[in-house]
C-alpha cells in the first residue's frame, strides 16, 4: 500500500505561476498584450480557485471583481 503525501499549496501554486510566467512572457516577446493580459487574469482566477479550494472556502467563489469607476 503506498501513501501519497498530499503537495504543499505554496508548491502548486508556485508550479502554476511558473507555467503562467511563461506564457506571459512569450505573447509578451510576440507583442500579443492582450493575450498576456488575458493569461495574467486567468493566472488571478485559476490561483484563487485553488486557495478556496484547499481552504474549503470554494463556497465563495466566484469572487466579483470591481469595476472601473
Amino acid at each position: 500500500m503506498s501513501t501519497m503525501t498530499p503537495t504543499r499549496l505554496i508548491d502548486d501554486l508556485n508550479v502554476l505561476h511558473a507555467s503562467f510566467v511563461e506564457g506571459v512572457n512569450r505573447a509578451a516577446g510576440d507583442g500579443d498584450l492582450a493575450r498576456a493580459v488575458e493569461l495574467a487574469q486567468q493566472y488571478d482566477l485559476e490561483a484563487t480557485r485553488m486557495v478556496a479550494e484547499r481552504e474549503g472556502k470554494a463556497h465563495l467563489l466566484p469572487l466579483r471583481t470591481r469595476t472601473a469607476a
